[in-house]
């Protein structure tokens, strides 16, 4: 009995311990990891640290401390970074990922290695899960210069101290701001290092990289301040903010809309970046694209860039060069106003060769009817055609060329006049009009006709006839003058012949 209760209490005690197993909660890890890089003396270095967790979930916020050697180099920059000057070194940070980034940069002094090593960290997940980092370290691999040089002297920016703000009022896009000396180096942008230039009479505090770009700090009416491009030619400044193109380059928009020159296609619009306006143009063929000035901060030269709407890339862009218009070069007034008025002058030159080619068809109709209507007329009086006149003066011709040789013919003739009579005489029996007729015929017919033929006859009057005939058609002819393209010396040829 007794041992069954010692069992029984050994397995409620188990039976209680379950819970307190689950209850145990593990951190997350994760990795802290530096790049490695070599550079050369009097040069920049960037440092890049990396933060991930092992799980793949979100990193939360990070905050680590580092040291490294001031002997070699000489903090500049970097976001979330703060140094003191001594070679102490913290970052902070959220994660909006997986994985957390930052970038630091040093000003590298003299040859050899320098270090970068990690003090503590303290990091935890988005869920607010503790992350346990591995924690890893740098090392910069130092070489000389290209000329030589081994070490160089600190630039001073790392250990700076806030200066004070001026009185100087500066205006940016209708804004007012004062200048301003009141920077660290946390607040230097990468890539650039404190120089002084002469700015209202005196030696002020500016910044600016190796292409010679100049930017300077200015501050608002709330006390917040940032830097701004400083042109020097005009003692002006605009809004500083870098857009990336590539890893080793970026480009600042700018203003100045009066200097850029484009197509007509193109219309000038405002390009937003970062709250702050910008002119742009656009071409309405291709409206995906803006055209931006803007000035390279790795060349320092100020060109045209083309973004990219859909992609969020900038690139370089050449601007089209304009249609030369082609075209007749007509010198004077008169040329500017046929150059102004082509397309007036083009639509009046169809207007009259349309014009002109109607009235060619209309005097064509017009024609057409006239020669119609000299047919009728020809037809109604037997006017000959000038190839029918041609033909009745070649019979005469022939005719007279074979006068009197021809007794064959003249006795054909006179056959068939015999043979006339007799069919004449059958079909009308003996009839005083039938023998008056015969008998005034043959009389008038004797006297133009010999007993040798036709040819006597006609050879004695051929050209009084022909006189005659000439003279009747030039008569008609005036009455049908112009008939089929012909002049005033065109001849037609009327038969006569006396019953």
């Amino acid at each position: 009995m007794k041992i069954l209760k010692k069992f029984a209490g050994m397995v409620l005690a188990v039976c209680l311990m379950v819970p307190m197993f689950g209850a145990v909660a593990f951190a997350a890890e994760g990795r802290l990891m530096y790049t490695d890089p070599s550079t050369k003396v009097g040069e920049n270095v960037e440092i890049e640290l990396v933060v991930t967790s092992d799980s793949g979930e979100t990193v939360g916020d990070v905050q680590v401390n580092m040291s490294y050697d001031p002997e070699y180099l000489e903090f500049l920059s970097g976001d979330g970074f703060t140094a003191d000057g001594s070679g102490a070194l913290s970052y902070e940070g959220t994660g909006d990922g997986a994985e957390l980034r930052a970038t630091v940069t040093f000003y590298v002094l003299q040859t050899g290695e320098a270090k970068l090593t990690v003090d503590g960290t303290t990091a935890s997940m988005a869920s607010g899960e503790e992350l346990t980092l591995r924690e890893g370290s740098s090392t910069v691999t130092i070489e000389a210069a290209d000329d030589g040089t081994t070490s160089v002297e600190p630039q001073g920016t790392g250990a700076s101290t806030a200066g004070e703000t001026t009185d100087i009022v500066v205006s940016v896009n209708g804004t007012d701001y004062n200048f301003s000396e009141a920077y660290t180096g946390n607040d230097i942008p990468a890539g650039y290092a404190e120089t002084t230039l002469t700015f209202e009479g005196e030696e002020r505090k500016f910044v600016a990289n190796e292409a010679g770009v100049t930017l300077g700090f200015l501050v608002d009416g709330s006390g917040a301040g940032s830097f701004f491009l400083y042109n020097e030619e005009d003692a002006t400044f605009s809004p500083f903010i870098a857009l990336t193109v590539s890893d080793t380059t970026s480009i600042v928009p700018l203003g100045g809309a009066e200097s850029v020159t484009l197509p007509e296609t193109y219309q000038e619009v405002e390009l937003t970046v970062q709250e702050q306006t910008f002119p742009a143009w656009s071409d309405p063929m291709t409206p995906r694209y803006y055209v931006l000035r803007a000035l390279n901060t790795r060349t320092g030269e100020t060109a045209l860039y083309q973004y990219d709407t859909d992609d969020g890339t900038y690139q370089y862009f050449i601007a089209p060069a304009e249609e030369e218009e082609t075209g007749l070069p007509i010198p004077g007034k008169i040329g500017e106003i046929i150059n102004d008025n082509l397309l007036i002058l083009v639509i009046a030159v169809g207007a009259v060769g349309l014009l002109i080619f109607i009235l060619m068809i209309m005097f064509a109709v017009k024609l057409v009817h006239r020669n119609q209507e000299l047919d009728d007329l020809y037809d109604e009086y037997d006017i000959p055609f000038d190839d029918e006149e041609e033909e009745v003066v070649k019979k005469d011709k022939k005719n007279k060329k074979s006068k009197k040789g021809s007794s064959r013919k003249s006795d054909d003739y006179d056959d068939e006049y015999d043979d006339y009579d007799e069919e004449y005489d059958d079909d009308y029996p003996d009839d005083e009009y039938d023998d008056e007729y015969d008998d005034g015929y043959d009389e008038e017919y004797d006297d133009g006709y010999d007993e040798d033929g036709y040819d006597d006859g006609y050879d004695e009057d051929d050209e009084d006839d022909y006189a005659d005939r000439r003279q009747a058609t030039t008569r008609i002819k005036k009455k049908g003058k112009g008939r089929r393209g012909g002049s005033d010396d065109d001849d037609y040829n009327i038969s006569f012949i006396d019953l």
